[in-house]
This record gives C-alpha cells, sequence and structure tokens, in this order.
C-alpha cells in the first residue's frame, strides 16, 4: 500500500559517493528495471556528470524515494522557450538518445509510487529549483503516467511509443516451443530463412565470455547496424558519440555482473547478427542489434537472431524478453504487447505553453484527429 503522507520531502546535494550509496541500499528495497540500477544510473552520471538536484523522500530517518534531476531549456515552434526540469535526463538530444524506458522516482516498493508526490514537492519549490516551467518525464510506462495526470498534474505527451515482450515463463508452461506462440506466416518466413542458412552452414549462437569479446562484439554489431541505416539513407545510432561512450563504459562495469548480455549468431562461422540486451533479474531487453542484410529476401538475419536468442533463453530462468519501446513490424511479429511508454512534460502556468497547446488542438481538428 502507498503511503505517501508518510514521506516528507527534500532537496539535497549529496558528493557522489554517498549518491552511490543512497541508491545502492535504495535500489534493493525498490521494485524496478535495469534502467532505474545504478548499473544505468552511475553510467549516466559518469559520462552526463552530476545532476543539479537530487529529490529525496525519507520515512523517518529512512531514504525511501529518489530522484535525480537535471536544468536545461528548449525552444520550439519560434516563440515557446521553455526553462526544463528533467528526471533521469539532461534535455539534451545528443545525451537523451540512449532512451531511458522504464522511468520513475526510485521508490521503495513499500511506498512506490511516489511519482504523482515528488512532482506536487518540485512544482511546490520553484523558487529553490531557480524557477522552471515544464517537468520532463521520458519513458514512463503507461500506468505511472496515468497516475501523475489523475493526481492533477496538467501533463502534456510529446511521444507515446508501443512495445512488445515474449513472456518467457508462460512459453515454457506451455512446452517451450516458441515458433508456436507466433503466427502461421512468421513461423513460415522463420522456417524458410534457417533452411536458407543451413544450406551455407549450420547456425551457431554464442553469447560474449568476457568484458573484451562483449566489446569487440559492440563494435562489430555496430559496423552491422549501420550499413543497415544508410542503405535507407539514415543514420542509426552509431552516429551519437555519447551513446558510444555510454554503452562502452556500460559493459565495462555491468558486464561482469551479468547485467548486460550480448550474443552473436552465426551461419557456418560467418556472423550474420548481433543483438545487445540489458538484463535485471528474469527480465531481459533488447536494446542494441545489428544484422547481416542480404537481397535475397529467404535472408532474414534479424527474424532468425531474435528467435534462436529467444528459444535459447528459455532454457534459462529468464522469465520476460522484452524488445522495449518502438512499433518497427518484427517486435509485433516476434511478440505480444507490452506497456505503452510515455514521454510527457508537467507544465506550469505559462501563456506561452498555453498557446502552443491550443495551437496543437487547432492542427488535431484541422487534421481530423
Amino acid at each position: 500500500m502507498n503511503a505517501a503522507g508518510a514521506v516528507s520531502f527534500a532537496l539535497e546535494r549529496p558528493d557522489a559517493a554517498a549518491l552511490e550509496a543512497w541508491w545502492r541500499d535504495l535500489e534493493a528495497r525498490a521494485d524496478i528495471s535495469f534502467y532505474l540500477s545504478w548499473a544505468w544510473i552511475g553510467c549516466w552520471i559518469a559520462e552526463a556528470g552530476p545532476p543539479d538536484f537530487v529529490l529525496t523522500g525519507r520515512a523517518g530517518d529512512e531514504i525511501v524515494c529518489l530522484g535525480l534531476l537535471r536544468k536545461g531549456r528548449q525552444a520550439r515552434h519560434g516563440f515557446v522557450r521553455s526553462r526544463t526540469l528533467c528526471l533521469h535526463e539532461t534535455g539534451r538530444e545528443e545525451q537523451d538518445v540512449i532512451y531511458i524506458e522504464y522511468n520513475a522516482f526510485l521508490a521503495d516498493r513499500r511506498f512506490d509510487p511516489l511519482d504523482a508526490e515528488a512532482i506536487a514537492f518540485l512544482r511546490s519549490e520553484a523558487a529553490a529549483l531557480g524557477g522552471f516551467d515544464e517537468i520532463q518525464l521520458g519513458g514512463f510506462a503507461e500506468h505511472r503516467y496515468a497516475a501523475v495526470a489523475a493526481a492533477g498534474h496538467r501533463t502534456h505527451v510529446f511521444a507515446l511509443k508501443t512495445s512488445a515482450q515474449v513472456d518467457l515463463a508462460a512459453v515454457r508452461a506451455a512446452g517451450g516451443d516458441y515458433l508456436a506462440t507466433l503466427s502461421a506466416n512468421s513461423r513460415q518466413q522463420i522456417r524458410r530463412a534457417v533452411r536458407f542458412y543451413e544450406a551455407r552452414g549450420p547456425l551457431a549462437l554464442e553469447a560474449a565470455a568476457s568484458v573484451g569479446e562483449a566489446k569487440a562484439w559492440f563494435e562489430a554489431m555496430g559496423l552491422l547496424h549501420e550499413r543497415a541505416w544508410r542503405a535507407k539513407g539514415e543514420g542509426g545510432a552509431w552516429r551519437f558519440p555519447f551513446l558510444l561512450a555510454f554503452h562502452r563504459r556500460l559493459i565495462d562495469t555491468a558486464f561482469p555482473a551479468g547485467g548486460v548480455e550480448i550474443v552473436r549468431i552465426s551461419c557456418g562461422g560467418t556472423p550474420i547478427g548481433y543483438i545487445h540486451c540489458l538484463v535485471r533479474g528474469g527480465w531481459i531487453g533488447s536494446y542494441l542489434s545489428g544484422f547481416a542484410y542480404e537481397a535475397d529476401n529467404k535472408a532474414r538475419p534479424g527474424l532468425v537472431s531474435f528467435a534462436l536468442y529467444i528459444q535459447h533463453k528459455l532454457k534459462s530462468n529468464a522469465q520476460v524478453f522484452d524488445f522495449l519501446a518502438g512499433d518497427h513490424r518484427y517486435k509485433t511479429s516476434l511478440g505480444t504487447p507490452g506497456p505503452r511508454m510515455y514521454w510527457f512534460s508537467v507544465q506550469e502556468d505559462r501563456w506561452q505553453l498555453k498557446v502552443e497547446d491550443a495551437l496543437r488542438q487547432v492542427k488535431r481538428r484541422l487534421l481530423g484527429g
């Protein structure tokens, strides 16, 4: 049961060692995904710099809530100049490209959720925070967004993304045949592609066995990833230096404890795909991938690689394979709907934000939305 009334909030500036100790201690008392673990948060701080403010919530002398806040500014539409306060993000596109998901204020499971209460406190302390127009909250699961909106905060959703998952526990309980859970069309495509590859040589899946191997495979994955995006006339994730530095650090720090897994899928000894996953408990999140696409339509390296990896994880104790946010077709083909993710802001009473909202409503009406 949420006992938010017993929590008192404050703004503090602990040193780096104290913040890590606080976070790790509270993390052990919280039900969170990898994104709110110190493995992720610690790397984010190391690459982006320390937070401007640390929100703490205490019940008695015990810390039961933490949130790391960064100040920023946004310019939109030629007339909006917004001072922002970001939770576990920087407000800078070239850094927030790492796309935190399952975001929230870190809270002791006895008190969680505390998002709405923490936001209310921040709004009451606007002067102490130097003033702001919006609190940016990225990657909130739908139920958390709904709780914030229901608390009466004025919200604006600027991105809403679907997700897809595979319930590994359910597949295991039904006999362990992952392909049997897919549509007839998906099964046919995967089986045809498997035959296509096996005509060249045996398919094999390997997991990186060391930090050095994981980092080497990360770089090899990047070459395939960028080749595929350039073929579309676009650039992929490897064009962002911050993202690369972040994930190289993440592999260094999280791989030894099992928080990162990178697998290589090969055909006759030649790599056809790499998958980079985040791991926490029984949850596996598919974060990045790279595949060796070919002109022949029978070659489906992505479908085959994911199918082999998911079937491989059915032999473990993993409970959920999460494709994470995004409406890519392969996710809906290989998984079932997961939680929707919200990127939104809690807005103060500002004329420019009201005008912006009014113009959005006019646009929606004109477009018939």
